[in-house]
Formats: structure tokens, sequence, C-alpha cells
């Protein structure tokens, strides 16, 4: 189990609290070892007269673990003293005595090939009785991760028996903070008292603003702190539900415990699944991904029929791929079996079997040769034995009722196809509670399917099993060669046609009344718009991200420059349905993917402000605003002449019920108004009324809205603007790890964004930025129970 958990890790920690008889034992005397004899093994820590030794295994170094890491002499004398060795999967091993380091050695390579053999761990001496320890040890512990230099400290200043209490009193309060109330604030508190809005000159977002009243929060005192008295009395928040008994408890324990507060800002968004359990472990592939791990594993492409017979992935927070609504009903169980049968009847099973193993026989020996290997392949990854047994049985099986290899071999793939591990991308979990690297052929499936959506091919599998991938400059040396792969511009497709919900265009259907110039081929043609605006500005220039959102370049068909009324003539005897680059320089309000018909037409037939001015707030300003109380009437209110969609959406706002939270979105959407429902550009409406395009921005966190005076001027403010640019890593982070993200992963952001930008904010900089941060490279681990 331990070698096990090791390899797994791909790290450890071995932690010794000791006191050596003397200061002459040679060897190394074996103090703690899991080894085979006397030059043969994984680890030993040791003492070589009054050096500290430590050798340690890996497929790059001896069988003996050499060369060693050794602390400087006068280290290892008889006394009491506390000495940690730490190895990660870089390569970087640290040796720390009484919590300070003192040697530090490069040991390069992996464990995965080198650590196969039940070794025997020892303490004290060598299993064979060669190289004694004399002395006294009071504590062993092994981890299967790298302690931090801080906890290391922290081990030694507890004492070999954990007794020694810390000299300064802890304050807990910061902790508390960091864990819930923070969250507590940002959910229940700062929607009325955030810059912009600070209902009662308050600001709860941060501790400079928050301590700007004197008494309203009093460390150490809840009674008297002002926040607490109109909390504890319903005052606040107000027109909502007054805060839960257990809510209140948490605000007053932390106010007594000293209102600690340690973080620089409270930013909503961060908070908003703050009760969600980021840390789902098992996410099934997506359709696309199993069509596209289908077509990396056998080379076989199920075709347009075998999406059909899948059922259809459904959107949650905003992508189809979040893993917690990534469910298995019995229309998939039904269709995997389909689809594996499929599979296995177009596949030539001896020629892939044969790129396994060579021996086409049906004996015990050859068949466990093969099915580990083809395993390996298929369910990406190494098989534990009690796998191999399990598929080993189903070869038995058939060669016992008369089947021959080829026909034991198409069932052993069936079933695989239909295994868990093929069907989920299934992770090693068990663990303490933080966070830990995960092993190298699972960071090559997160590198995969996030920089290409499907499965390893064999580079990346090599350079998982050949201890490649441990480090930075390793991880991204692949993934630059796989972002040169086409299928890193198919899955950058899918990401900005999920983000968008692109595919809801093949279901709208305007009223013919309303819009009697239709066709339906529009929405198709504006699909392809944006698909192939996204590519040439993503892929082809190579441009900044947030040019996304302003770039005057499109393509359109000579229909939809029809349906858009361009300002200019296209080439003569074009076809229709060909999609054309256009110069959008001198087209009014044209220009960056808001202006396109696939966004605009998220309003609906009405272009509603609402709806429009949401998407902004919330997918490109990160805002976030609450549900309206459940007893308000929300149905539209049409438009007439002498009222204009933007004179309904100023009274919301001037409405005392509304204006609150509808201020922070609705003048997002004034420059849109010249749009109809369907994205056609208008001066005047279908009522004779003169529509605007001016309006303002109020950014989130910001104290003061800023006013634009058109649509352009719209689209180059979100373009240069800080927030916009940090919520477009943060769309795609949330698309590479499939699930919302939350506060705790907020530093590991702010450096890809920070690294992304120093590459340009490219496509290309932001995705090798995603996937050589610990959001990629390290995984929160399960607590046992």
């Amino acid at each position: 189990r331990l070698i096990d958990s090791v390899r797994r890790s791909g790290a450890i920690t071995i932690e010794a609290w000791l006191q050596p008889a003397d200061d002459s034992q040679e060897g190394p005397a074996r103090i703690v070892s899991l080894s085979r004899d006397t030059s043969e093994r994984y680890f030993t820590l040791g003492q070589e007269k009054d050096r500290y030794d430590v050798r340690f295994r890996t497929d790059k170094t001896d069988r003996n673990g050499m060369p060693s890491v050794s602390s400087p002499g006068n280290r290892a004398k008889p006394r009491l003293a506390h000495v940690v060795f730490t190895w990660q999967r870089d390569g970087r091993a640290r040796l720390f005595v009484d919590g300070r380091p003192v040697g530090e050695r490069k040991i390069a390579g992996g464990l995965e090939a080198s650590w196969k053999q039940p070794f025997h761990l020892g303490i004290g001496n060598e299993l064979n009785g060669q190289r004694p320890w004399q002395g006294r040890l009071y504590l062993v512990a092994l981890f299967d991760r790298a302690l931090s230099e801080t906890e290391i400290a922290a081990h030694f200043a507890a004492g070999p028996d954990a007794s020694r209490k810390p000299k300064d009193p802890v304050d807990l309060s910061g902790e508390l903070f960091e864990d819930r109330v923070a969250a507590l604030l940002a959910n229940r508190c700062v929607e009325c008292h955030e810059p912009g809005v600070d209902e009662g000159d308050l600001v709860l977002t941060r501790h400079s603003k928050a301590w700007a009243e004197e008494g309203m929060i009093i460390p150490g005192n809840a009674a008297d702190s002002l926040l607490w008295e109109v909390v504890e009395s319903d005052e606040m928040p107000q027109d909502r539900e007054p805060l839960s008994k257990e809510e209140k408890a948490l605000l007053k324990q932390w106010i007594d415990q000293g209102a600690a507060w340690t973080v620089a800002e409270i930013d909503p968004a961060d908070y908003r699944h703050a009760e969600d359990n980021p840390d789902v472990w098992v996410r099934r592939l997506t359709a696309s991904e199993y069509l596209g791990t289908v077509r990396a594993t056998f080379g076989i492409d199920l075709g347009e029929e075998a999406r059909a017979i899948l059922p259809k992935d459904l959107r949650a927070d905003g992508f189809s791929n979040t893993a917690y609504n990534l469910g298995v009903d019995l229309g998939h169980i039904d269709a995997y079996a389909q689809l594996a049968e499929k599979t296995v009847k177009q596949l030539d099973v001896t020629a892939f079997a044969k790129r396994f193993h060579p021996k086409q026989n049906v004996n015990d020996k050859d068949m466990r040769k093969l099915i580990e290997m083809m395993g390996q392949w298929i369910l990406r990854g190494p098989l534990e034995e009690s796998e191999i047994d399990l598929y080993r049985g189903i070869t038995t099986t058939v060669v016992s009722a008369g089947g021959d290899f080829e026909e034991a071999v198409s069932f052993v793939v069936e079933a695989m196809m239909q295994a868990p591990r093929f069907l989920y991308r299934i992770e090693k979990q068990r663990g303490d509670g933080t966070a830990w690297p995960v092993s190298p052929h699972e960071l090559a499936s997160r590198l995969s399917y996030t920089l290409w959506g499907t499965s390893p091919d064999e580079p990346l599998f090599r350079a998982a099993g050949n201890s490649q991938l441990n480090s930075e400059a390793d991880i991204e040396k692949q993934a630059r060669r796989m972002l040169e792969d086409p299928r890193a511009v198919a899955q950058s497709l899918r990401f900005v046609s999920d983000w968008l919900h692109l595919d809801r265009l093949e279901q709208l259907q305007p009223t013919a009344e309303k819009f009697p110039d239709w066709e339906p081929q529009l929405a198709l043609d504006m699909k392809a718009e944006t698909l192939a605006f996204f590519e040439e500005i993503v892929w082809t220039q190579q441009r900044p991200l947030t040019d996304l959102l302003n770039a005057q370049l499109s393509f359109v068909t000579p229909r939809l420059a029809r349906h858009y009324r361009l300002n200019q003539s296209l080439p003569e005897g074009e076809s229709k349905a060909k999609l054309i680059r256009v110069d959008l320089e001198g087209e009014p309000g044209r220009g960056g993917l808001l202006t396109q018909g696939s966004v605009l037409t998220m309003g609906g037939e009405e272009a509603s402000m609402v709806t429009r001015g949401l998407f902004v707030f919330h997918d490109l300003l990160r805002g976030t605003v609450n549900n309206p109380p459940p007893d308000l009437v929300v149905k539209p209110v049409p438009t007439k002449p002498g009222l204009t969609h933007r004179d309904v959406s100023e009274k919301r706002i001037e409405n005392q019920a509304c204006g609150s939270c509808h201020v922070k979105f609705e003048p997002l959407a004034f420059g849109l108004e010249k749009y109809d429902g369907l994205g056609t550009w208008r001066e005047i409406d279908e009522h004779g009324n003169r529509l605007r395009d001016d309006g303002e921005v109020l950014v989130p966190g910001a104290a003061e809205a800023v006013p634009y005076e058109n649509a352009a001027e719209l689209m180059n403010f979100l373009a240069g603007n800080d927030r916009v640019a940090e919520s477009l890593t943060r769309k795609l982070a949330q698309f590479a790890v499939g699930r919302p993200l939350t506060a705790d992963d907020v530093p590991v952001i702010d450096l890809i964004h920070e690294k992304a930008r120093a590459e340009g904010f490219t496509w290309r900089g932001l995705m090798v930025a995603i996937v050589t941060s610990d959001l990629i490279r390290r995984t929160r681990t399960e607590k046992p129970e």
C-alpha cells in the first residue's frame, strides 16, 4: 500500500524524531529503509557518522538510490533531532534538520517504472541485519506528498509527541474569515454594500471601507458592534430573508474572536459557489469527448449516427461539461453498449492487439500481458492486478466456450469501452483533503482533454510513462506541441460554441408576423459567422482574446449581410451560403462578438435589455446579482409609440423595488438598443420611436460608472477593461476543469492570468498558463472517513 500510494502521488516525505547513540555509525546505518538488501532500495534515511544521508531511487538513479542527499557534518549528534526528507515529482529533493533546510539535490526521474517490486519497510536496520542503527526513535511518519517548509517547521515546533504549546495564542478569526465569513458577507451583504451602491454609506468589500464608520465593527466585541446590532435585530439585510441563527452565530463568533480581515477584497463573484462542493472527482466524458476518445483510441470515427444515439449533454453553470451535471441514465447505458459493439465490428481486432503484444496466444501469461498493455492504452493508465484478473476472466470464459483469440479480445475491448475508467475521467483521490499532484497518466489525460477534448496521443502517453511530465517545462513542451494540432482549434471552437450557447440557434423560430423576412438558414449563418470570426482572431491572427470584443471584421454570407443591412456590397456571383470576410470599418455599431446575431438573439424577439445586460454583466464583467423576490411580477412591458425598450428599462431602474439590482446591468444593454431581436441594425423601431445607443458601465467593485456615447465606445471599453480580461481567463479555466470556480481557486487563477498577459493574452498563452498551473497539475484529495 505504501509503494502504490507513493507511486500514485509522485511525492514523498520521510519524517523522524530520533536521538543517535553516537556519531560514529557508518554504512550508512539504516534508520528507516524501504529496500531489498544493502544494495537495492526505494529509499533509506540513514546516519553516516555525523551526517544524515538519504538515498532515494527513481528510474534515473541507480538501484541503490545514488547519488544521495546529505546534511552537512556535525548534524547527527547524540541529541534529540527532527529529520525530514521530501521529494516531489519535479525532482526537487530536500533534507531538513530541526525545521531548517540543510541539503538539496535534483533527483530526476519518476517512480512508476522503478517502484514495482514489493520491497519491505524496515526500521533500525536492513531486513538482513547488516546495517544496524543505534539510538532511540520517538516517531517515524511517511507521507505520500511533500510537506511544505511551513508544515515541517510546525511539526518541529510541536515536538516529538506534539505536546509543545505555541508561545502565542492562536488567532482563529483569520481562518474563520477566509473559510466562511467572507462568503457570508459576499452572498448576504455585499449586494447592497459594495462600491457604487453602498446603502447607508457602508461598504463591506474592503477592510478600510468596512472600518470607516466608527463602531461598525469592534474587534473582540460583537455586542457593541453596530454591524452585529443591525444583523441581530434583522434590520439587515433589507427586503431579504434575515440571516439564519447559524449565520448570525458565525458573524458574532468572528467579531468576538478578533474580526481578522485576511483578503484584499471580497469579490462576490468568487463566492457564488461557496456552498457548492467544487471537488467533483468523477467526470463523465461528454458526447464530443466520447466520440473523440473512440477516434483517438481505436482510429474509428463513429460519425453523426453515434451522436444521435448518445443522450444530449445538458448545460449547467454556463457549460455542458460541468461535472456535477454529467449524470448517467439508462439511455447512456444502452448507447454505450451499442457504440462499443459498433466499434468492435469496425475494428481490426488482431492488428489492434499486435500493437500491444506480438504473441496471439490464449495462455495465461500472454493474455495477461496483452490485457495489461492494451488496457493501459484504452483506459488511459496502468491497470491494477484486480482489473487484469477481471478482464482475464472474460477471455477464459470465451475460450472455454469454444471462442478463439480474436473473439476473446473483442469481448475484452467491448467490456473496457463500457468500464467506468473509459466512460469517466476517474482519478485516485485518497489523501488528507489537501491538494496533491496528480499522477503522470492522470496529468496526461488532463492535458489532452483540456487542449484537445479527447484522450492522449502516443507521444503524450509515452511522456507520462517515461517520467517526462514531471516539471513545468516538460508540461509546457507538450502543451505547445499539442497546440499546433488541428484538435486544439476544434476544442477552442467547442469552448466558444458552448460559452455562447450557439446550438440554441438551431431552434430559433421567430414569429412570422413580426419578422416576415426571416429565413431559417440565417440562424446557421450566424453560428458560422461567430465560429469563423473566433478562429480568425484567435488562430489565424493570434490576437489578444479581448480583441474578440471589438475587432473590425467579420464573416458573413450575402443573405446575412442583407439581414444585418451592411453598407457594403459583396462580390457578385457568390453563393448566398458562402462566408465572406468583410471589413467593418465605417459600419455603424458593428464589430465584435456582442454585435453578432448569434449573441444578440439571446435577448429573444423583444431584444430584452434584461437578458442582454445580464450576459454582459455576468459573462464579461463577472458581476453578481441575486434573484428577484419570488412575489415580484417580472412580465416584460411591451414597447409602443413613445415607449422604447430603453424607456421601459429606465422606469424599472427608477422603481424602488427593482432599481437597486437593475441599475447594475440594464445600462450595459443600452448600447445594444439599435439591434432588434434578430440582430438587425436600425435607427427607428417598428413604432417610429428613435433609438439610442449611449449609456454607462458600472464595473463591479468600482465606485462610479463610466459613460459611453455609442455601441462602438461600449465595445472598446469592454475590450480594454482588466476585469473583462480576467473574466475571460476564468471562463476558459472553468471550461478546462469542468466545474465552477471558487474563492480557493483565486490565487491560482490570478497567477494564470498574469502569465497569460505576459505572453500577449493569446489563446495559446492562456492555455499554456492553465495547463502548467496547479489548477491542472494538482487536485484536492478526499479526507479519509
